[in-house]
């Protein structure tokens, strides 16, 4: 609902801006008019176009008012505060001015054939409402869908004030002008001959004024947005975008702080488990037989699953074979030391063609479905095929079923299109597995968006979500499961004697894997049905903090949607409380505090959003309490309209990435980071720089 409420405000929008253009056109012709007649039948357009305008105004009052009564305050408040000024009081006074004014222009017209009254028809109170209405309409609808430095709001809201005031004081200074026409004769404007041409000729050079203006604003945005060469995560950069969010700036001193590169695994002993992973380029093949033009790692698509047992220490060499890309590793969703999170330009510099970096980390108390994917050009490494899974084991694992990771992806082919694939079985993938056999599922979504996946055939439970095992799972069936973007499920059933299918959930995707006795057969009838909640699966069990937790940083982060200049180029931006990165604020803390982070989407796209090195607790969504099991995620699927509360012990020191996993969002702005107090990084983002995390 929403979607669509949020679709139609901007749908109304746009109209009002061309309606309003329309009627301040017809308003600004009365005095040309050659006869009252004519002048009669402009009157009438004006009134007709002036009313149509009054209506969407209403119209869109209504959204914002629906948003507001539906989701609350927080989704309309920047839309009110700008449609008030900007578009309420401005229509409110032609309501008020204009209308009455043309109805009795009208009334005291003369008679047909005879001089128009232009003087009447060039009188403040008709012509000032209007225009003030339509460079407030303008105005308001560049707020609204360009993005524009919040600061400067406020400045804009005064200038147009000053706006009006000049206006109406130039438009009545020194002129006897009367408010409504009496009806008695008044003196007539100076009659000037119009030349045919001359009209055309206005239009002509409005238009060429408007464009020189559109073209200097074009180019001088698409400059001014170019991100600096050198971007650096602490010092300077950080002094400029800290502050807690609540409004009490923390000055940040480099001299005695801890460096990311410290923050390290162990250095010393025998790993217990060894990898190495080597980046190249390829061609790889679909099993439909459509080409990939893909970055691979050992020489595998997706790259090699990584087993390891909970406690293990690990080691991970990652070595460099890409012509001129470089590359990372990190660990979605394993709470690793900070130097090992593998995030270019934040805790380490982008390994570069011909180099190597190793990795070594314990793993902590986290047996679950997590993966790896490099964090360098990430939309570009993760699209054409930088990562694999990571399954963490418990200790003492006895799970003697079927063990099945499931990555969803979307793959870019030689031949132009986009396939949806499991792993690279873009088609059908058929598996034997006996009847009564324990299978587990590890769904991981590896795409941009959030996948429905339906598994149809039998019951069962969702036993883990991001990593985290569930309290008391309950048997499900005809379930839809949502799987925000890098997310992760995990389900669980016992094999029937019939076939069971787990199906992608799109309309243009004929992606499925079937499960049966000999890996033949049909597949059973979709099972498809509402989308499965988290928040009310499973029993409650008692966690290290809840919503009555005295909590020692709140934040609140808005997420927007817009039109703006980023780096250059005009694109869709995805503003964090109206900014996108580097202007993003960090969001400061102490080691040892308890943190609550609400996010908030007014946008019309989902946001999985991600926090690095540390799990969130869902306290809330949509203002209602979580009552399920407890629900822990480091992907949190935002859903437009929606709002959750979180929470997380700042356990974990360094400077760690907060930010959509939607790639495309990322790399165009909405990311943010959590950083603690005490710690900095040598590294730096940028152009001017090998580092380029998203």
């Amino acid at each position: 609902m929403y979607v669509s409420i949020h679709f139609v405000d901007d749908i109304i929008l746009f109209l009002l801006l061309l309606v309003w253009i329309i009627a301040g056109f017809q308003v600004f012709l009365l005095p040309r008019q050659a006869s009252s007649k004519r002048q009669r039948l402009g009157i009438r357009r004006s009134l007709f176009w002036l009313g149509l305008s009054e209506l969407l105004v209403l119209i869109k009052l209504g959204a914002v008012v629906a948003k507001w009564v539906l989701f609350g305050w927080i989704f309309a408040q920047e839309r009110m505060l700008l449609d008030l000024p900007l578009l309420v009081l401005p229509a409110l006074s032609v309501l008020l001015f204009s209308f009455p004014f043309l109805r009795r222009m009208s009334r005291n017209l003369p008679q047909d054939g005879a001089s128009p009254a232009k003087q009447d028809a060039a009188a403040p109170a008709l012509l000032v409402p209007t225009l003030i209405t339509v460079v407030g309409v303008v105005l308001d609808t560049y707020l609204t869908l360009i993005y524009t430095d919040p600061s400067s709001l406020p400045l804009l809201l005064i200038l147009f004030a000053l706006f009006c005031v000049v206006l109406w004081f130039w438009s009545t200074f020194g002129k006897k002008l009367p408010l409504f026409s009496n009806g008695r004769k008044t003196p007539q404007l100076a009659e000037t001959r119009v030349r045919w041409w001359h009209l055309p000729l206005r239009i002509v050079i409005v238009l060429a004024v408007v464009t020189l203006c559109l073209t200097g604003w074009f180019s001088w945005s698409a400059q001014a947005s170019r991100l600096p060469d050198r971007i650096p995560m602490t010092g300077n950069m950080m002094d400029n975008m800290t502050g807690d969010m609540t409004g009490h700036n923390m000055q940040h001193s480099q001299q005695n702080d801890v460096s990311v590169t410290s923050l390290v695994g162990p250095q010393s002993g025998e790993p217990n488990e060894r990898f190495t992973l080597v980046a190249q380029e390829a061609e790889m093949r679909l099993r439909s037989g459509a080409t990939v033009n893909a970055w691979i790692f050992n020489g595998q698509l997706p790259g090699p699953e990584l087993r390891v047992h909970q406690g293990d220490l690990v080691e991970v060499k990652l070595i460099n074979r890409l012509s001129h890309a470089g590359v990372t590793l990190h660990w979605h969703g394993l709470d690793v030391p900070n130097a090992e999170d593998g995030v270019a330009g934040v805790t380490q510099n982008a390994v570069q063609p011909g180099e190597s970096f190793t990795y070594r980390f314990v793993v902590k108390d986290q047996p679950g479905t997590y993966w790896y994917h490099s964090h360098q050009d990430s939309l570009e490494a993760v699209e054409k095929g930088l990562f694999g899974a990571l399954i963490v084991l418990p200790r003492d694992d006895s799970f003697t079923g079927k063990d099945i990771p499931v990555l969803a992806h979307s793959w870019l082919t030689k031949e132009g299109s986009s396939q949806q694939a499991f792993d690279t079985f873009d088609t059908l993938k058929r598996l034997a597995v006996q009847p009564g056999t324990p299978v587990r599922l590890r769904l991981i979504n590896t795409d941009n968006l959030p996948i429905n996946f339906v598994l149809s055939g039998t019951s069962f439970k969702v036993i883990a979500i991001d990593g985290t095992d569930l309290h008391a799972p309950t048997e499900l069936t005809r379930q839809r499961l949502l799987v925000a973007a890098g997310g992760r499920y995990d389900i669980q059933f016992t094999m029937p004697d019939t076939a069971v299918s787990l199906d992608w959930l799109q309309k243009s995707s004929k992606v499925g894997l079937l499960l049966s006795r000999d890996g033949t057969g049909n597949a059973p009838a979709l099972a498809d049905g509402p989308v499965f909640n988290p928040a009310t699966y499973g029993s409650p069990l008692k966690t290290p903090f809840d919503l009555s937790s005295h909590f020692d940083k709140e934040f609140t982060l808005i997420l927007d949607d817009m039109i703006g200049f980023y780096d250059g180029k005009m694109e869709s931006v995805w503003p964090i409380n109206g900014e996108v990165f580097p202007n993003t604020p960090m969001l400061m803390v102490h080691e040892g505090d308890l943190v609550k982070v609400s996010f908030v989407n007014r946008s019309w796209m989902d946001h999985p959003m991600h926090l690095h090195g540390h799990h969130m607790l869902v306290l809330s969504y949509n203002g209602r309490p979580v009552t399920g099991s407890p629900w822990w995620v480091d992907t949190l699927n935002v859903a437009p309209g929606e709002r959750y509360e979180v929470a997380f012990r700042a356990d974990n020191p360094g400077i760690w990435m907060d930010h959509c996993h939607n790639l495309d969002h990322a790399a165009a702005g909405m990311i943010l980071h959590l950083a603690y107090e005490g710690v900095s990084s040598p590294f730096e983002v940028g152009p001017g720089t090998v580092n380029q995390p998203e």
